[in-house]
């Protein structure tokens, strides 16, 4: 389930009392592994049903096994401190270069975090599903069809079929004509753009493999879809149409198709070679 530190960071549904919990768990970790659950009601001036609660909206069953993981997280947490402990929202009243260096870090500390709470056996799944599939097809809308055309690209240059429209239309009839051995990515970092939810109910009525890239938060477009890779979910409302969340995305698009490219390499090697071959010999017949 990755780094339990980071989820509870990240984690939206949570009641005030739950949230102090978990911001007080966050502030002193290294001392939460060693108490007992009283303790840490005591401390946080809440009680044991409100400890209990936040294990079980993190999926943990029981205080024990939290502790157990909370443990395993907290080195790999610490080597992120300083750089998370740096991410401070832009001001309106920030140099160029405060905007310059917090944006940065922001989109440093969001893409490391995503790297801790992207599931690894799902993401071998996915990979293996790629290089299987007869075409890959990516929706998004907004800034999420940025993502998708990038990795339509990457297709491209591995002779890979592939789509990524732009527009609800061309989305739904391409999800309405989809057949079996195709493999679609839904993208959406909110998980509830009404295209896309559209879109994803549209390919499972076909029982098409649908993989949602989306935050880690429980939303529309991951209940919807079979397997589900989580990108940081830590950008703020008044994100400039999507920032930190892009690149982090982006980040996993990467890291897809890096893994993919091992599956077959010689071919796949082959493939981009002939791709850029071409390319050039149609750019110099157009001179």
């Amino acid at each position: 389930m990755g780094n339990i530190l980071i989820k509870m960071a990240e984690i939206k549904d949570l009641s005030p009392s739950e949230r102090h919990v978990a911001d007080y768990i966050l502030e002193h970790y290294k001392d939460v592994c060693s108490m007992g659950i009283v303790e840490l009601s005591e401390k946080t001036f809440t009680s044991t049903t409100t400890v209990k609660r936040l294990c079980r909206k993190l999926g943990i069953d029981s205080y024990t096994s939290f502790r157990m993981m909370l443990s395993a997280a907290q080195n790999q947490y610490k080597h992120q401190d300083i750089l998370r402990g740096n991410r401070a929202p832009v001001s309106r009243y920030d140099s160029v270069g405060e905007v310059l260096e917090k944006v940065s870090q922001q989109n440093a500390a969001s893409i490391l975090d995503t790297s801790h709470i992207v599931d690894g056996a799902t993401l071998e799944t996915v990979v293996s599903l790629m290089a299987a599939a007869k075409r890959i097809d990516f929706y998004g809308v907004g800034p999420s069809n940025v993502v998708a055309k990038d990795a339509q690209f990457k297709c491209m240059r591995l002779k890979i079929p592939s789509t990524a429209f732009s527009d609800r239309v061309s989305m739904l009839i391409q999800a309405k004509n989809t057949e079996n051995g195709v493999l679609a990515f839904l993208i959406s970092y909110t998980g509830e753009t009404d295209d896309i939810i559209e879109v994803a109910q549209e390919l499972r009525r076909h029982r098409v493999d649908t993989v949602a890239l989306t935050a880690s938060t429980d939303n529309s477009v991951a209940r919807i879809c079979k397997y589900t890779l989580c990108v940081d979910a830590s950008e703020s409302w008044d994100r400039l149409g999507g920032m930190s969340s892009r690149i982090s995305t982006l980040n996993v698009i990467d890291a897809l198709f890096t893994a993919l490219l091992n599956t077959n390499y010689d071919q796949f090697i082959r493939d981009m070679v002939d791709t850029c071959v071409n390319n050039r010999t149609k750019s110099t017949e157009r001179k």
